[in-house]
C-alpha cells in the first residue's frame, strides 16, 4: 500500500509539473475567480495535511494533493506573489520520502532551483537556499560538494547575507568535503 502511495505521488508530481496546457475543460468557479478558488483549494490542502500529521495512511494521499494544489497554482499563474510561496512550500515540507533519500532530493532540488532562478527577488529565496544546503549538507548517501558550492556560492552573492554570515561560508568552503553533522548531540 505504501508503494503504490508514493508511486501515486510521483506521477502526480510528473503530471502536475508538465509545462503542457491540459485539455480538459475547467470546472466552475466557485468564487468567479479561478485563481482565487485554486489558492483556497491551496490552503484547504495544506489545512488538511496539517490536521492529518498523525494519521500515517492518509498522510502520502495527503501530500500529493497539496503538492498538486501548490504546483497547479505556481503553473497556472507564474506571475502571481503567491506563486514563490507555492515554490517554496513544497521545497521545505516533507515529500513523504525520508529527507536525504535520493527522491527526496529531487523534488526539493528541482522546485527550489525553480524559485532561485525564477524569482531571483523572493522574499524565500535566502530560506530556500539554506534549505538546499541543509539537505545535502546532511545527506550520506546523496551529498554533493559540487551542489554545495553552488548553493553556497549563491549564498555569498546574495544581498541579504550579512559579512559575519560570508566569513562563515567562506570557512566552510575550505573544509566542504567534510559533512556536517546536525543531529542534536
Amino acid at each position: 500500500m505504501k508503494k503504490i502511495a508514493i508511486l501515486l505521488f510521483v506521477v502526480t508530481l510528473v503530471g502536475c509539473s508538465n509545462d503542457q496546457s491540459s485539455t480538459k475543460p475547467t470546472k466552475k468557479s466557485k468564487s468567479g475567480n479561478v485563481k482565487v478558488d485554486l489558492w483556497n483549494d491551496v490552503k484547504d490542502a495544506e489545512d488538511s495535511l496539517y490536521s492529518k500529521k498523525n494519521a500515517n495512511k492518509a498522510k502520502n494521499i495527503h501530500y500529493m494533493t497539496y503538492f498538486s494544489k501548490l504546483t497547479e497554482f505556481y503553473t497556472k499563474f507564474p506571475k502571481d506573489p503567491k506563486a514563490d510561496s507555492c515554490l517554496f512550500a513544497i521545497c521545505s515540507t516533507e515529500t513523504g520520502f525520508p529527507i536525504g533519500h535520493a527522491k527526496h532530493i529531487a523534488i526539493q532540488e528541482q522546485y527550489g532551483d525553480t524559485l532561485i532562478l525564477k524569482y531571483p527577488k523572493s522574499k524565500f529565496r535566502k530560506m530556500t537556499i539554506q534549505n538546499l544546503i541543509y539537505m545535502y549538507d546532511q545527506s550520506i548517501k546523496n551529498r554533493s560538494t559540487a551542489k554545495l558550492n553552488y548553493y553556497y556560492k549563491l549564498l555569498l552573492a546574495d544581498s541579504q547575507t550579512s559579512l559575519e554570515e560570508k566569513k562563515e561560508i567562506e570557512s566552510r568552503l575550505k573544509t566542504i568535503d567534510e559533512p556536517i553533522n546536525f543531529k542534536k548531540k
